[in-house]
């Protein structure tokens, strides 16, 4: 008995580290977990432009031609009146705040933090994670720090099955739901820099908080951002950028503490991809309320 005993203790031991490796290995979006392969420094042997040559299951990144992110340019942009709005169901999760290495990574477990329908298809929300500067640029214009909200369909794969909602911040006030994560990450941490990998508990938050109101968004075919930089990946990015202080960009950045002062992959081509544009019809009946005035005016 003590044998048999023995024998189902060391097995479940094995499932324990068997679930922790998977977890810490990938996600259901296909993301790396551990970013401590890579860098995001331009011209050293780990940067972006090398990550395709580093594994072999990133060669995508070097060799992909749907990359993200890119220029979101006016002259690649046609406006979809008939995309609609974006269907959000989320609601309050327990939570976890994770150091991938490179940037700080929200999680909330399969399912229980609500979705996103798109294309009349539901995707879960898994994860959320900041970069700075921003990925995405419009028209050029790079912003202080994006959100990137991950959403899958939990079947395996990621090409068709992943969608990202990404939200752009330019500094001016203060964020709250920000706020309110690096107010629960300094109670767990009391104030200190989290450790490569490390994972806490910070209890149950509401994602609904980050994103509110109806907002014009950007959606395209694209890629993760980050190595394995798989394609086949939906992306939708608010145009309507959100606000932000210093001071939070430098606590996230701070939490992390890998070295580098940005965590922003560079643009990548367009490669004749479009870019479509949604606008709700108040933004649509403002803008041709103007051009009206604009016509009378000049005749």
């Amino acid at each position: 008995m003590k044998s048999q005993s023995k024998t189902l203790v060391f097995s479940a031991l094995l499932l324990s580290l068997l679930a922790t490796y998977l977890h810490a290995a990938s996600t259901p979006s296909g993301e790396v977990e551990d970013e401590t392969g890579f860098s995001y420094i331009v011209g050293s042997e780990r940067g972006p432009e090398n990550w395709g040559y580093l594994e072999e299951e990133w060669r995508a990144c070097s060799e992909g031609r749907k990359q993200s992110p890119i220029d979101l340019a006016r002259e690649n942009v046609k406006v979809i009146p008939h995309l609609g709005d974006l269907r959000r169901n989320y609601k309050p999760s327990y939570a976890y705040v994770r150091n991938r290495g490179h940037d700080l990574q929200l999680r909330w477990g399969d399912r229980r933090a609500g979705s996103i329908k798109v294309d009349r298809r539901e995707y879960f929300l898994q994860q959320c994670h900041w970069h700075h500067p921003s990925e995405h640029t419009i028209d050029g214009k790079s912003y202080q720090l994006e959100l990137h909200m991950v959403h899958s369909t939990l079947d395996g794969e990621v090409p068709g099955n992943t969608v990202v909602v990404g939200l752009l911040y330019e500094i001016g006030e203060p964020n709250a739901f920000i706020e309110e994560v690096l107010r629960r990450v300094t109670c767990e941490t009391h104030g200190e820099e989290m450790e490569a990998g490390e994972e806490i508990e910070v209890g149950v938050i509401d994602p609904r908080e980050i994103i509110r109101g109806e907002h014009s968004y950007y959606r395209y075919k694209g890629s993760l951002t980050t190595p394995p930089c798989t394609e086949g990946v939906k992306w939708i990015v608010n145009k309507q950028p959100s606000s932000v202080t210093e001071k939070q960009i430098w606590s996230l950045r701070r939490l992390v503490d890998d070295g580098a002062w940005n965590n922003a992959r560079p643009i990548q081509p367009l490669n004749g991809r479009d870019i479509q544009l949604y606008k709700p019809d108040s933004e649509r009946s403002i803008e041709s309320m103007t051009s009206l005035r604009i016509d009378a005016a000049a005749s």
